[in-house]
């Protein structure tokens, strides 16, 4: 275990990520400190968790679609409104 200045942190160097070679993990202030034991076990959960970059690339893909539907909605929009005002005028 690391101690900062005013923060506790842990040191995972082993991660088993091809991405991550060291994590570091800030130790929440307050209520009962639990055993190093405990935390080094909940620190390595972490890291196994954290995985790869997927989370990334399904954020990724998410923005893409939410930009593609809100280009058909205004190219959509659009071509109501013409329509309707070459009805009006024309």
């Amino acid at each position: 275990m690391i101690k900062g200045v005013n923060r506790q942190m842990i040191e995972v160097t082993h991660t088993g990520s091809p991405y991550f070679e060291r994590a570091f993990l800030v130790v929440r202030a307050g209520g009962q400190p639990p055993t190093q034991e405990r935390l080094q076990r909940q620190a390595e959960k972490v890291v196994e968790q954290a995985g790869t970059y997927a989370g990334l690339r399904r954020q990724t893909w998410l923005r893409r679609g939410k930009t593609a539907l809100f280009g058909f909605f205004c190219a959509g929009g659009g071509a109501i409104l013409t329509w309707g005002l070459e009805r009006w005028l024309g």
